[in-house]
Protein backbone atom coordinates (compact mmCIF):
# COMPACT_ATOMS: atom_id res chain seq x y z
CA UNK A 1 0.00 0.00 0.00
CA UNK A 2 1.15 3.42 -0.71
CA UNK A 3 2.35 5.30 1.64
CA UNK A 4 0.13 8.54 1.23
CA UNK A 5 -3.25 6.28 1.00
CA UNK A 6 -2.18 5.07 4.52
CA UNK A 7 -3.77 8.45 6.32
CA UNK A 8 -6.29 8.89 4.18
CA UNK A 9 -7.88 5.23 4.69
CA UNK A 10 -7.24 5.91 8.42
CA UNK A 11 -9.52 9.07 8.56
CA UNK A 12 -12.45 6.99 6.76
CA UNK A 13 -11.68 4.63 8.99
CA UNK A 14 -12.16 6.73 11.95
CA UNK A 15 -15.00 8.43 10.39
CA UNK A 16 -16.92 5.68 9.88
CA UNK A 17 -16.40 4.66 13.35
CA UNK A 18 -18.12 7.35 14.62
CA UNK A 19 -22.01 7.23 14.95
CA UNK A 20 -24.20 8.96 12.47
CA UNK A 21 -25.19 11.67 14.53
CA UNK A 22 -21.44 13.28 14.50
CA UNK A 23 -21.19 13.46 11.20
CA UNK A 24 -21.63 16.70 9.12
CA UNK A 25 -24.86 16.85 6.55
CA UNK A 26 -24.80 19.54 4.46
CA UNK A 27 -27.69 22.16 4.47
CA UNK A 28 -29.71 20.41 1.30
CA UNK A 29 -29.77 17.04 2.75
CA UNK A 30 -30.87 18.49 6.11
CA UNK A 31 -33.66 19.91 4.41
CA UNK A 32 -34.62 17.28 3.06
CA UNK A 33 -33.93 14.64 5.63
CA UNK A 34 -36.61 17.45 7.80
CA UNK A 35 -39.52 17.56 5.11
CA UNK A 36 -41.51 14.46 6.61
CA UNK A 37 -42.16 16.46 9.87
CA UNK A 38 -42.28 19.51 8.13
CA UNK A 39 -45.45 17.58 6.61
CA UNK A 40 -46.50 16.33 9.65
CA UNK A 41 -50.56 16.17 9.93
CA UNK A 42 -51.41 19.88 11.22
CA UNK A 43 -55.16 20.60 12.44
CA UNK A 44 -57.05 23.12 13.68
CA UNK A 45 -60.34 24.44 14.73
CA UNK A 46 -62.11 27.45 15.74
CA UNK A 47 -63.80 27.83 19.47
CA UNK A 48 -67.03 27.55 17.93
CA UNK A 49 -68.34 25.40 15.77
CA UNK A 50 -69.46 26.90 12.23
CA UNK A 51 -67.98 30.09 13.03
CA UNK A 52 -65.25 31.44 10.80
CA UNK A 53 -61.94 32.45 12.96
CA UNK A 54 -62.72 36.34 12.22
CA UNK A 55 -66.46 35.65 13.42
CA UNK A 56 -64.82 34.45 16.62
CA UNK A 57 -62.59 36.93 17.35
CA UNK A 58 -65.55 39.54 16.78
CA UNK A 59 -67.72 37.13 19.22
CA UNK A 60 -65.09 37.38 22.00
CA UNK A 61 -64.18 41.35 21.93
CA UNK A 62 -67.73 42.17 23.72
CA UNK A 63 -68.39 38.60 25.44
CA UNK A 64 -68.17 38.68 29.59
CA UNK A 65 -65.73 36.93 31.85
CA UNK A 66 -67.16 33.02 32.14
CA UNK A 67 -65.30 30.34 34.13
CA UNK A 68 -67.94 27.80 32.18
CA UNK A 69 -69.00 28.68 28.94
CA UNK A 70 -71.24 27.13 26.64
CA UNK A 71 -70.39 25.58 23.58
CA UNK A 72 -71.26 28.31 21.21
CA UNK A 73 -68.66 30.93 23.04
CA UNK A 74 -65.33 31.38 23.79
CA UNK A 75 -63.65 30.88 27.00
CA UNK A 76 -62.87 34.19 27.94
CA UNK A 77 -61.44 34.67 31.76
CA UNK A 78 -58.54 36.81 33.26
CA UNK A 79 -55.70 36.55 31.50
CA UNK A 80 -53.52 34.75 34.24
CA UNK A 81 -56.15 32.25 34.51
CA UNK A 82 -56.11 31.44 30.73
CA UNK A 83 -52.43 31.58 30.43
CA UNK A 84 -52.03 28.99 33.97
CA UNK A 85 -54.53 26.72 32.43
CA UNK A 86 -53.03 26.23 29.76
CA UNK A 87 -49.45 26.08 30.64
CA UNK A 88 -50.38 23.59 33.54
CA UNK A 89 -52.84 21.10 31.16
CA UNK A 90 -51.02 21.75 28.01
CA UNK A 91 -47.26 22.45 28.37
CA UNK A 92 -47.96 25.77 26.21
CA UNK A 93 -46.11 29.07 26.11
CA UNK A 94 -46.66 32.40 24.01
CA UNK A 95 -44.84 31.56 20.71
CA UNK A 96 -45.82 35.14 18.49
CA UNK A 97 -48.01 37.80 19.41
CA UNK A 98 -50.16 39.50 16.46
CA UNK A 99 -50.48 43.63 16.11
CA UNK A 100 -54.48 41.94 15.84
CA UNK A 101 -54.71 41.09 19.58
CA UNK A 102 -54.39 37.89 19.12
CA UNK A 103 -51.18 35.74 20.73
CA UNK A 104 -50.22 31.96 19.75
CA UNK A 105 -48.96 29.80 22.35
CA UNK A 106 -48.01 26.14 21.60
CA UNK A 107 -46.55 23.20 22.99
CA UNK A 108 -43.75 21.16 20.98
CA UNK A 109 -44.39 18.88 24.31
CA UNK A 110 -47.77 17.98 23.81
CA UNK A 111 -47.92 18.87 19.99
CA UNK A 112 -50.93 21.12 20.70
CA UNK A 113 -51.39 24.74 20.42
CA UNK A 114 -54.09 27.49 21.05
CA UNK A 115 -55.16 31.18 19.57
CA UNK A 116 -56.01 33.87 21.95
CA UNK A 117 -57.84 37.10 21.47
CA UNK A 118 -56.29 39.71 24.55
CA UNK A 119 -58.54 42.13 25.21
CA UNK A 120 -57.84 46.26 26.87
CA UNK A 121 -59.63 44.61 29.76
CA UNK A 122 -57.16 42.28 31.05
CA UNK A 123 -58.87 39.02 29.47
CA UNK A 124 -58.18 36.96 27.02
CA UNK A 125 -60.58 34.32 25.20
CA UNK A 126 -59.68 31.52 23.38
CA UNK A 127 -60.39 31.65 19.94
CA UNK A 128 -59.26 28.30 18.10
CA UNK A 129 -56.67 25.77 18.90
CA UNK A 130 -55.12 22.78 17.42
CA UNK A 131 -53.11 19.42 17.12
CA UNK A 132 -49.50 19.30 15.41
CA UNK A 133 -47.55 22.10 16.56
CA UNK A 134 -43.59 21.14 16.87
CA UNK A 135 -41.20 23.51 17.34
CA UNK A 136 -39.99 25.59 14.81
CA UNK A 137 -43.17 25.87 12.65
CA UNK A 138 -44.77 29.17 11.14
CA UNK A 139 -47.06 31.02 12.91
CA UNK A 140 -48.99 31.99 10.24
CA UNK A 141 -49.67 28.67 9.00
CA UNK A 142 -51.16 27.72 12.35
CA UNK A 143 -53.70 30.95 12.44
CA UNK A 144 -54.58 29.92 8.54
CA UNK A 145 -55.22 26.88 9.65
CA UNK A 146 -58.62 28.28 11.27
CA UNK A 147 -58.87 31.47 8.95
CA UNK A 148 -56.80 34.20 10.59
CA UNK A 149 -54.00 33.98 8.23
Amino acid sequence: MRPLLRPALALIAAAAALPAAVLPVPKARAALLAAPAETALVRGWTAVAGMTGPEVVQLARHLPVETDPAGDKPWCDAAPVVQSALSAEFEEAMIARRADGTQLWGSDTMGTWTVLLERADATQCVIASGIGYRDGVDPGALYARVGLG
